[in-house]
């Protein structure tokens, strides 16, 4: 019989404490699993635990994304090799045997004995009658041979841990081959960039400092006011540069989306969907606070982070506003076609984020989606009436989708007469990798920002337009 498994702070500190990383990682993965918990929170609850102990938990951090990254792969390797089906695993054991697997085929160096008696151990305190099961399917595994566990053997999505819903899409939109090559890449440790006021600091200088205060850094890959931090986060807004350089926890293509949406001084600017913060603050910093922003978010706890990020960066152009961005021209009629810029980053799959945020590999369903495209165009449709006459719409998402992406901003463009997509060139990056369909994407107002070929999460962006001398009906 299964005990009740808590995810409490005084059983986090016993096992850091004694540097019980395997049992940290079940109890995060059940959590993640079992209870829908999402593996960022659980890892941050444990990571300030650690500190507070002075211990580190990587190897708890590695099994936990690396498992969770893995799940459709180890899956299907556990039914080729021992004819066991995981789902109907009880769930303290199908926990156990997952983040065994992973030791066993994807960790570097790790015996597969070691592996193999954690997992029954741990069963043993959490369900008792399991444990021989557990012991039993994992000795199977653990003895099949090698050529048996060949991932070169299987279907390209298996090999890249990828199901197929997801990798459907990657075929559907970018072919067989360049698929394979996103799947490859979102299996890598995502990259960690952090933004910084480019009035304050420059990338060298910064670089230099923070290394003296023990964060290794290079530059970003194609964003200049940008580093990526390649030790790990751990420390670094405990540094004098964090907070005295404007530094913010970004990926690139969110960046890019402030440099696409090109904000002046001045300029009155309205940011949908605006939590933690990110775009608008990068903006703001770009024009030296000398503009106006309005933030909304539709959750008010999420929006607290933007006023939070607003008074730690030391901003003040930035006003925060609790708001459902898919009725917001209802809401605020007076502001209607007033804003010089507005910005939409819609809630989508995120299946350019699956690089950091692996939960998604198991949560995605086309039925989630079906119910995302309709919110994504009513916001759309919704904010594109507060663009002043020559004014700015800009749609970005952070997935590789295109019925979320391109046939969005189609599809918008065809009820929209008044608005049309501009060439994005000029507000792009030198350092950005181009080459023709991307050259051909930019001169329609577009870029799509891939894995393997950006070094950075997958994102969407389009940039558009409404009519100068024409008044929206």
């Amino acid at each position: 019989m299964s005990v009740d498994i808590e995810y409490k702070k005084k059983e986090l500190q016993k096992l850091i404490a004694g540097n019980n990383e395997r049992e940290l990682c079940f109890l995060m993965l059940y959590w993640v699993y079992e209870k829908d918990a999402y593996s960022n929170l659980v890892i941050k609850k444990a990571d300030k635990i650690a500190a507070s102990e002075g211990k580190k938990i990587d190897f708890a951090r590695a099994m936990l994304y690396g498992t969770l990254t893995y799940t459709f792969t180890i899956d299907f390797l556990i039914r080729h090799v021992t004819k066991e089906e995981v789902e109907q695993m009880d769930p303290v054991a199908r926990t156990a045997v997952r983040m065994a697997v992973w030791q066993i085929q994807f960790g570097n160096n790790i015996p597969s004995y070691a592996a193999v008696d954690s997992a029954v151990e741990i069963t043993k305190k959490y369900n008792h009658k399991a444990s021989g099961y557990v012991n039993a399917v994992l000795r199977k595994f653990a003895d099949a041979p090698k050529e048996k566990r060949d991932l070169e053997q299987f279907k390209p999505g298996i090999r890249v841990a990828l199901k197929p819903e997801i990798y459907g899409i990657f075929k559907k939109d970018f072919g067989k081959q360049e698929a394979f090559e996103i799947g490859k890449a979102l299996l890598e440790p995502a990259h960690i960039t952090v933004r910084f006021d480019a009035h304050k600091v420059d990338q060298k200088t910064l670089i230099a400092e923070l290394t003296k205060e023990g964060i290794t850094a290079i530059p970003g890959s194609f964003i200049p006011d940008c580093v990526e931090i390649t030790g790990g986060l751990n420390g670094l807004e405990n540094t004098e540069a964090f907070n005295k350089y404007g530094m913010f926890v970004q990926g690139q293509g969110a960046m890019l989306a402030s440099y696409v949406a090109h904000p002046r001084v001045a300029d009155k600017i309205l940011d949908c969907c605006s939590a933690p913060g990110g775009k608008s603050t990068h903006m703001a910093q770009m024009c030296r606070d000398d503009l106006s922003i309005v933030a909304v978010d539709i959750n008010e706890s999420r929006l607290q982070l933007v006023r939070d990020n607003c008074e730690r960066l030391g901003l003040t152009s930035i006003e925060t506003v609790c708001a459902d961005a898919s009725k917001i021209n209802k809401d605020d009629k007076d502001s209607k076609k007033s804003y010089d810029i507005v910005l939409c980053d819609v809630p989508c799959s995120g299946l350019g984020l699956l690089g950091r945020k692996p939960d998604i590999r198991e949560k995605f369903t086309y039925d989630e989606l079906d119910e995302l495209l309709p919110l994504q165009y009513s916001i759309l449709d919704h904010a594109s009436k507060m663009v002043r006459p020559g004014g700015t719409l800009i749609y970005c998402t952070c997935t590789l989708n295109s019925d979320e992406n391109e046939n969005q901003v189609k599809l918008f463009l065809s009820e929209h007469k008044r608005f049309h997509t501009v060439p994005i060139d000029k507000y792009l990056p030198k350092g950005i990798y181009m080459d023709e369909k991307r050259q051909d994407n930019a001169a329609n107002g577009m870029i799509t920002l891939l894995p393997h070929k950006d070094k950075c999460e997958g994102f969407f962006i389009c940039r558009m337009e409404r009519d100068r001398k024409e008044e929206e009906s």
